[in-house]
């Protein structure tokens, strides 16, 4: 017996050498394919056993697992109704909710963030009247008058979209003939397709006064050869220099001696941009529409003499030189932009689309100058006919010109 149990264990031992063998690919080819049999032998062998075990332990599965699978099925297909359900319910509960927040959220949003939209009521204590007034447009109109008046500002259309979402289209008119100046205002953020809507159509160095000898205005003579050559129902935009700044005072006599159509008034400030007025009540109407206390001629149409619906007294009106009038709205115009910061901050910001500030200290020190040294133009800009500024070259106290853009204009 014992020489058998080794031989077993001898075979035993060489099978396992050979298995290794196979393994390692060792083997010669007869011996790897008997290898290769007894393998699928072995897998056979494997799979009836584990078949025959899974059906014995199905048979010997008693009443209560079957009970049990049952009871789950049922509790699963209890959560899946439920869970169906409260899905429809969420569902139906978001259709009605949904579009109620929405509704909620464009008014919140409108209030939360900058609304030129907004009305404000003034209470008229002459007539014991009510108006309504839109500060926005007041702003914008101030701003326009300040900076840019020689694009003559004309009016304001607002689309509110919602949200806190609006479309300004800041419309430009000369003689008659507008220009749109399309923004965008997002949440008080200001995206324009018109980068030059807030600035002067004329270049910085129009003008000879702080031009360093590098201005682009054309001296008398040259100025007399170009208008010889243009059509006589030419209308010329153009910058007239003085050789001196004048005073309100003398600024009055120039306009009255040359009768034309003044668009802008640039006056002496430190700064890098035109600041100035428009002699000629234009855009939006400011009566009523502010402190008159606070900001003397605001609108300049309170100096107008003849003008019935100024809030200024007649008698008062009457003791007040045009000189004086043009000092105080230039003067109101600066610290009522001054005070409504929310409007310069998205307007006149120095981060249009970004985050919103202002250079305040621009403001107050052009109002410092002007209380220093006084209102003081060093030109105009003027919508002008072809033989009235052949006149203006005249005048000895006119430096030269800067002839901008024009059109023929037959109604004259």
């Amino acid at each position: 017996m014992k020489m058998k149990d080794e031989r077993q264990f001898e075979g035993s031992e060489k099978y396992g050498d050979k298995f290794e063998k196979y393994l390692s690919g060792e083997l010669k080819v007869e011996e790897f394919r008997e290898i290769e049999e007894d393998i699928e032998k072995f897998q056979v062998l494997i799979d009836y056993v584990n078949h025959t075990l899974d059906e014995e332990l199905y048979e010997k599965e008693d009443e209560g697992g079957r009970k049990n699978r049952e009871n789950s099925e049922k509790i699963s297909k209890a959560i899946g109704r439920k869970f169906r359900n409260y899905m429809i319910g969420a569902a139906a509960a978001a259709i009605c909710i949904v579009p109620l927040l929405l509704m909620g959220l464009s008014p919140l949003l409108n209030w939360i963030y900058y609304n030129p939209n907004q009305s404000k009521e003034i209470i008229v204590k002459e007539n014991d009247s009510v108006i309504v007034t839109n500060p926005f447009a007041a702003a914008m109109s101030v701003y326009m008058e300040l900076f840019c008046g020689d694009k003559g500002f004309a009016e304001l259309c607002l689309w509110p979209e919602g949200y806190g979402r609006y479309t300004i289209d800041v419309q430009t008119q000369i003689d008659g003939e507008n220009t749109s100046h399309i923004l965008e205002l997002v949440r008080n953020h200001l995206y324009q397709n018109d980068l030059s809507w807030n600035s002067s159509d004329f270049p910085s160095n129009a003008f000879t006064y702080g031009s360093g000898g590098q201005s682009l205005s054309m001296d008398k003579e040259a100025a007399r050869t170009k208008l010889e050559e243009t059509p006589a129902l030419m209308k010329i935009r153009t910058a007239v220099s003085f050789d001196n700044l004048k005073n309100m005072d003398e600024l009055v006599d120039f306009m009255e001696k040359h009768e034309t159509y003044y668009l802008y008034c640039p006056v002496a400030v430190k700064g890098y941009r035109f600041w100035g007025f428009s002699p000629e009540k234009r855009g939006y109407d400011l009566t009523y529409g502010y402190d008159l206390e606070k900001y003397p001629y605001l609108d300049i149409s309170e100096g107008s003499k003849g003008d019935e619906r100024s809030p200024i007294d007649a008698a008062v009106r009457e003791k007040v030189t045009m000189a004086e009038v043009y000092e105080k709205h230039v003067e109101s115009m600066i610290r009522f932009l001054m005070e409504d910061e929310d409007f310069l901050k998205i307007f006149d910001g120095c981060a249009p689309g970004g985050k919103n500030f202002i250079n305040t200290y621009e403001y107050v020190e052009a109002l410092d100058y002007i209380r220093e040294h006084g209102v003081k133009s060093y030109g105009v800009v003027v919508y002008a006919a072809k033989q009235e500024l052949l006149e203006m070259l005249e005048d000895s106290s006119v430096d030269g010109v800067y002839m901008l853009d024009g059109k023929i204009d037959l109604k004259f």
